[in-house]
């Protein structure tokens, strides 16, 4: 029987025993000691998997269960024969929503969002997710993606400096220090400067893709910037003055929802099974009873939206939890940090409310919402 090791904080992990024996260790705590005699590693975002972690093992297949993997040494994995397996996408419906609802959290009551324009910087499943939302609500979207121009000969991918100059700026980059476009540090003081003094800036990529020092000095100078947080520079530590400054301020869990975790163990589950060349004998459905919110009586189009996102994530609640962290030791803080991931509550999407109003259809349909 394989010997699976896996970070708990991933859905379902016990519908993998049928393929081996399954070690539960939270991703922070792994080192070689643990792995050498595993064969399968199922890991998250918070583990280096790279040669330091590796060498000598009998790890024969890693998956991880998230959209990006720039913390995966693909290149090790490759010279050592170790299959590897990702989630592209899993999370873009858990992001875009978290995007929206940080939108309608930070901005006035009275001020509609049909005609904002939002700067996407990244335009993958997540960004290319994000888009496809704010566009179903009214915003205009200006896309940034150099590799997918460069990849694409698209013209729809504009320059940065176009994108940095809208409403909104949200950024979906993985954190990368090489290649012809690296992202660590691609807003900095230069960027930040060019920005609105009221723009709404959202960090739902990696901490490392904005230099916090830089942000720091703008939102000092710059009273009505808006900043949405949810990806730190040294996490699980954070910096004490962006978290208590910061307009919402949440622990990476931006992709957490209940509905796209499901996903991204289903699709570690189906590639470990394709290869070990195993049944896939595991289904996840999604169960529950879906909420109902009788809109009936709110005739205001972002009233409307407001109560409808909010019945399925409360953003603020998110972020009082995590402005709580001021009151802690680093040590502390870094610990309570993860627990809030470890412990984060059911969170589902969009899809699994219906709404009870004939005004405006076709934006609620494009959400995801039933009605």
């Amino acid at each position: 029987m394989k010997k699976i090791v896996a970070d708990p904080n991933i859905l379902l992990l016990d519908n993998f025993a049928a393929i081996g024996e399954v070690i539960k260790v939270p991703g922070r705590e792994w080192n070689n000691k643990l792995v050498r005699e595993a064969d399968v590693l199922l890991t998250r975002s918070v583990t280096r998997v790279n040669s330091q972690l590796l060498e000598g093992s009998k790890v024969k297949f890693i998956g991880t269960a998230t959209s990006g993997f720039d913390h995966i040494d693909l290149g090790y994995l490759n010279q050592q024969g170790i299959a590897f397996a990702y989630c592209p996408g899993s999370n873009a419906n858990s992001v875009a929503e978290y995007v929206l609802a940080a939108i309608l959290a930070v901005t006035p009551p009275d001020k509609p969002l049909r005609g904002m324009t939002a700067g996407i910087i990244g335009c993958g499943h997540v960004g290319g997710r994000v888009a496809e939302i704010l566009e179903a609500v009214g915003i205009v979207t200006i896309l940034n993606d150099p590799p997918l121009r460069q990849q694409t000969g698209a013209t729809r991918y504009r320059p940065l400096a176009e994108a940095l100059s809208a409403d909104i700026v949200s950024l979906h980059t993985p954190l990368t220090t090489s290649g012809e476009f690296p992202t660590k540090g691609l807003i900095a003081t230069k960027e930040l400067e060019s920005m609105q003094a009221e723009v709404i800036l959202i960090n739902a990529a990696r901490g490392g893709v904005i230099d916090e020092t830089a942000l720091l000095e703008k939102m000092k100078h710059c009273p009505p910037m808006k900043t949405v947080i949810d990806c730190w520079q040294s996490e699980p530590s954070v910096n004490p003055l962006l978290l208590r400054d910061a307009s919402l301020a949440t622990p990476h869990i931006a992709g957490y929802s209940y509905d796209g975790k499901l996903k991204a163990a289903m699709m570690l589950h189906d590639a470990l099974c394709d290869y070990l060349q195993v049944n896939k004998n595991w289904e996840l459905s999604r169960s529950g009873v879906k909420k109902v919110l009788d809109l009936h009586k709110v005739e205001s189009e972002k009233a409307c939206l407001s109560q409808a996102v909010l019945s399925c994530y409360d953003i603020s609640a998110d972020s009082s939890k995590m402005k709580k962290l001021l009151y802690f030791s680093s040590i502390k803080a870094a610990s309570a940090f993860d627990n809030l991931r470890k412990n984060y509550p059911v969170r589902r999407e969009f899809d699994q409310a219906n709404i009870l109003t004939e005004l405006y259809p076709i934006v609620f349909e494009s959400l995801g919402f039933s009605n």
